[in-house]
């Protein structure tokens, strides 16, 4: 098979069989010309797959090493008999932590607040049982379930009351509860004073002129950004007033990454149907991590492992301040940095609070550890 992918798709080697012929270009130089005899393609959320695309080309199997499809034309797809395969949930691990250290940073007390979750699905569902197993007050808002699947679920009213407020839905403009626009400007301006809103969906989500006018107006809540509307090209008068500011990195752990081809693997051999579908195996030793003796262990803990901090300076250094913005925006990704999960650090600590850190993913043991991908 002839296979165009993306460069930055990690472990490319591993999605092939012994007869495909390989050619990675960058994401942003995936066009119609560059796919035209190719049969497979690769990519990732910053190239549109759709009939501009796909049209004058011979692909017959698209995978999208990502957990959202919103740059996918599933209609197109399914119209012209294209296999289509993603990797949903695959960073959910990630994302789940990037909000926790956002909490850790910003509102060191979270476990005594409240946190509402809007959408409850693989990375939103997540959440919702980590702090459950913390016993933090959590109101849910997903239209899509009900109080059997998700006991706290309740109205968006009373989940935009909460002290914090976390996006976790994927981008639709069609259906009963299109999330293009969703948290408008009648909603932004119902946030509580004091209240925290964290953003690791999708930017067009939120109307990002309404965020920036209640900020510049009243600068009574507080703003952690992950995503934007039309990334690359970002608003840099809303990321200059948010709290915390990174550049769409709330998902890229290592693990994650290789997560995601791993599923993708699995997909296209299942798809080529001559060979035979294998799981890869993840094999580490826990790095052994010794907690200090502060007032709350378990943030300290969380700061050490990973610090959105880091990312958010690095990220107003390195783009915001940069006169090619949709340049730099694309070099902070491609370059950014090996970041592990919770599994891959083991709390050397007392048993009094092991059950939280085990709860939150962290290693139970210093043992050679191993996850199937």
């Amino acid at each position: 098979m002839r296979i165009i992918a993306d460069i930055d798709i990690p472990d490319l080697e591993n999605l092939l069989t012994s007869d495909d012929d390989l050619r990675c270009i960058s994401g942003r130089e995936i066009n119609p010309e560059s796919i035209r005899h190719a049969d497979v393609l690769f990519v990732r959320s910053i190239t549109q797959v759709d009939g501009h695309l796909l049209g004058d080309s011979d692909i017959k199997f698209v995978g999208s090493a990502t957990a959202g499809i919103d740059h996918i034309d599933i209609n197109y797809l399914r119209t012209h008999g294209i296999y289509f395969s993603y990797a949903p949930g695959c960073n959910a691990n990630a994302v789940v932590q990037y909000v926790l250290s956002v909490l850790c940073r910003l509102r060191p007390v979270w476990r005594e607040l409240s946190v509402g979750i809007i959408g409850c699905g693989n990375i939103g569902g997540r959440l919702y049982q980590k702090l459950k197993v913390l016993k933090v007050r959590t109101v849910v808002y997903d239209p899509f379930l009900n109080e059997s699947q998700v006991p706290d679920l309740n109205s968006l009213e009373q989940t935009l009351n909460c002290d914090i407020i976390s996006l976790h839905v994927p981008f639709t403009d069609d259906g009963n509860y299109p999330t293009s626009g969703f948290i408008n400007e009648q909603l932004i301006g119902r946030l509580p004073s004091g209240s925290l809103l964290i953003n690791t969906s999708r930017g067009s989500i939120i109307d990002s002129h309404a965020l920036l006018d209640r900020l510049r107006r009243k600068n009574d809540i507080s703003v952690a950004l992950d995503v934007w509307d039309s990334e690359p090209n970002i608003n840099i008068a809303l990321a200059n007033q948010a709290d915390i500011a990174t550049g769409h990195i709330a998902g890229n752990s290592y693990e994650g990454k290789r997560r995601a081809t791993a599923m993708l693997r699995r997909s296209y051999l299942r798809w080529r149907r001559d060979y035979p579908v294998e799981s890869p195996t993840f094999k580490y030793t826990p790095q052994v991590i010794d907690i200090k003796n502060g007032r709350d262990p378990l943030n300290d803990t969380i700061l050490t492992v990973y610090d959105v901090l880091e990312d958010d300076l690095e990220f107003r250094a390195s783009v915001l301040s940069s006169k090619n913005l949709g340049g730099a925006f694309d070099r902070y990704r491609k370059n950014y940095r090996a970041r592990y999960e919770f599994a891959h650090y083991y709390p050397r600590l007392s048993s009094s609070i092991a059950g939280d850190f085990e709860a939150l993913g962290f290693a139970k043991t210093r043992s050679m550890a191993s996850e199937p991908f």
